[in-house]
């Protein structure tokens, strides 16, 4: 299962590099005060519906994220069809439709009214607007001290982990669901609720797979999936191991626990 998975993934990874040259995002000005303000009263530096995107890019990019996710299973290519249907006809339609990748409610109408899958036009607007907020987050990476931030969320956005992950040293640091940025945060503490009590935050992972665990909270039932890298000999791809590390995310809503967010399948 998971070869298929990686397979799919690969193709769209193939696809967002060669979009990566033609995008023009314009740099981001963002004044030192304002940054020194939002850092230290806890505010991230822009907000997610802030993100400038390439349309042009991000359209063409959304036309080959559609061609290569039919072809994935007849779920998603039934769904699809009744996407490009209602969008790919008119570029104004499918530009509306990317600036708007913010607006949960808009998507909610959207999936109603074409009777569709949440997730699968989700993960459709994600995968061809991902380029655009990587290009701009990479313009701010430099504005953030990793010391003046120690919080559970995003300091560039305000999103929430998608996963965390531990280096030399022991530090701790999380990796942005939005824009992919990463921070350091606290290692003994729920990035949710911000729980710090040792005797209710504890791990548990598959057995012979120590490098992958689920660090747990019982305060707020919730969960984050961490990479251990001291124990591999390669540099994890945490996008890749969230992926492969599915099975982990079974045992632990079985155990009772939630992830307050969806993975890029989804999940």
């Amino acid at each position: 299962m998971y070869r298929t998975i990686l397979d799919f993934y690969e193709k769209i990874v193939l696809e967002q590099e060669k979009i990566n040259p033609q995008l023009n995002i314009a740099p981001a000005e963002i004044h030192t005060d304002k940054i020194t303000i939002h850092l230290k009263e806890g505010f991230p530096l822009i907000r997610k519906e802030d993100f400038v995107l390439d349309m042009p890019s991000s359209v063409k990019l959304f036309q080959s994220v559609c061609k290569i996710s039919m072809t994935a299973n007849k779920k998603m290519n039934e769904h699809i069809q009744v996407i490009e249907k209602a969008f790919l006809k008119s570029t104004g339609e499918t530009e509306e439709l990317l600036s708007r990748y913010y607006d949960e409610p808009f998507l909610n109408t959207v999936a109603e009214r074409l009777e569709i899958e949440k997730a699968i036009l989700t993960f459709l607007i994600q995968m061809s607007i991902q380029p655009s907020i990587r290009a701009q987050r990479e313009q701010l990476n430099g504005k953030v001290n990793p010391r003046d931030w120690l919080r559970g969320y995003c300091p560039v956005c305000g999103s929430l982990p998608q996963m965390s992950e531990l280096k030399e040293e022991g530090k701790r640091c999380f990796l942005c669901s939005f824009c992919g940025y990463e921070w350091l945060g606290l290692r003994l503490q729920c990035p949710y609720c911000e729980n710090s009590n040792h005797k209710q935050l504890h791990y548990f992972y598959a057995e012979g797979q120590e490098a992958y665990r689920v660090d747990v909270c019982d305060k707020c039932k919730k969960y984050i999936k961490t990479i251990d890298s001291r124990k591999l000999d390669y540099t994890p791809d945490l996008y890749l191991e969230d992926i492969v590390t599915m099975h982990l995310d079974i045992i632990a809503s079985k155990k009772g626990f939630q992830r307050p967010l969806r993975n890029i399948w989804g999940l």
